[in-house]
């Protein structure tokens, strides 16, 4: 239920003149499926359907911050497990009947990876090896018993809208018995087929949500993916992670990560002065790789939905222990909705492309996770101070930062807004 560091693109500047090399022999500059034509820039194209905002990620608790100062979001999300057959907590179990019972949206993650079913314990190691076990046994028809509290919920809110996630963050690690992952494209097939043969009404689209380095390797294909899921956090924005005693970047400083700018630094294939395909290097708000999985989705016909994002602690504390991130809050929240409106190039790829009409959900989590996962202040710290965790995002809490979010509401066409 918390996000990992992912792979991430190589920035080998070696790796860039092989690709040059092999782009310039096998493709015109510009002739991508999605890239902007010559002439004047990209037109900006907005989505279709109005953009939904979902709160939380356990409890009702970041539904009540974000309304002190909101209106109702669209929905929620919460988390169902595999192995009891149930909702990861009470808190879990209460937050989507609250949301179902409106008619919201409610995002589940199925999970099976944090709590394999028949893991009799041991380290991470060995839980992952489990884990792609299940995988295989999901994609085999085992633990179908465990899905009947799930399509029942669902049933009996014909009202709601489910965005079902089939594990999230999903990663080889996790799920791939071997080099073509059948295993989790089959689990993803199968337990599909299962719930839509249980339910009784079209109310339920399935989300694929894998680590950003292995959309393509693990994509369960066109007919079963309805939705893309993608994390953002710190990394994803090029935004740095403080950990105890120092920074973590996306990115080797200097050549691969500016510390003044706060930015990746990566090059896309652009032109030389004689019209040749060459390397132009730049700074970058974004990852790479969530820039070229929104482009992969576009290809592929699906919308996102960015699954989980919320602030980690980007700043050095010392002896503060508010967690609060005042100024790269908000720096992390316009860049955040400049994801959502993204038009330009992309790492290692010639041509511009507009990708402004591919993410239309969003779910921010709005905890407070000094005090962990479901943000419950119960008196003592979950995380260390200083600590990757220790971050306060609850948007109540800011000025710049929920100002700077609200106003991005408005600018990319959500349904719901901030009061004034």
């Amino acid at each position: 239920m918390h996000p990992h560091t992912f792979p991430h693109a190589s920035r080998d500047r070696g790796l860039v003149l092989l690709v040059l090399a092999l782009l310039a022999a096998v493709l015109p500059l510009g002739g991508a499926a999605h890239a902007a034509s010559s002439g004047p820039g990209p037109v900006r194209v907005r989505a279709a359907a109005p953009r939904t905002l979902l709160i939380g990620q356990s409890t009702r608790t970041a539904w009540d911050d974000y309304t002190s100062f909101a209106d109702a979001p669209a929905g929620g999300s919460v988390y169902y497990e595999v192995a009891s057959g149930d909702w990861v907590g009470p808190g879990h179990a209460a937050y989507a009947g609250f949301l179902a019972d409106r008619g919201d949206t409610v995002q589940i993650g199925i999970s099976w990876k944090d709590n394999p079913p028949g893991f009799p314990g041991g380290d991470d190691s060995a839980k992952a090896a489990r884990s792609r076990q299940v995988t295989q046994e999901l994609a085999d028809g085992k633990w179908a018993d465990r899905f009947t509290r799930l399509t029942d919920f669902i049933d009996a809110h014909p009202r709601a809208t489910f965005l079902l996630r089939l594990d999230y963050e999903v990663s080889s690690h996790y799920h791939c018995t071997d080099a073509t992952c059948s295993s989790y494209k089959g689990a993803f097939a199968r337990i599909r087929s299962l719930i839509e043969d249980r339910i009784h009404q079209d109310n339920v689209r399935f989300v694929f949500h894998p680590v950003r380095g292995e959309y393509e390797a693990l994509y369960p294909g066109d007919a079963v993916t309805d939705e893309i899921g993608v994390s953002v956090f710190a990394h994803e924005l090029c935004m740095p992670i403080r950990d105890t005693g120092g920074y973590l970047y996306n990115g080797t400083p200097p050549d691969n990560y500016d510390i003044g700018a706060l930015q990746c630094r990566n090059a896309y294939i652009g032109t030389d002065t004689h019209g040749n395909p060459a390397a132009v290097w730049k700074n970058w708000d974004y990852d790479g790789n969530v820039l070229k999985m929104m482009k992969f989705a576009q290809d592929h016909g699906k919308k996102m939905v960015v699954s989980e994002s919320g602030l980690m602690n980007l700043t050095a504390d010392g002896a503060d222990t508010g967690g609060l991130e005042p100024v790269r809050g908000a720096e992390w929240t316009r860049r955040l909705f400049g994801l959502l409106d993204y038009r330009g190039p992309i790492p290692n790829l010639p041509g511009t492309y507009d990708l402004s009409d591919v993410i239309t959900t969003v779910t921010y989590i709005d905890l407070d996770f000094r005090y962990g996962w479901d943000g419950i202040d119960d008196g003592s710290f979950d995380f260390p101070p200083d600590s990757t965790w220790f971050a306060d995002g609850r948007l109540s809490r800011y000025t710049d930062a929920r100002t700077t979010f609200c106003r991005g509401l408005a600018e990319r066409g959500f349904t719901t807004g901030c009061r004034a």
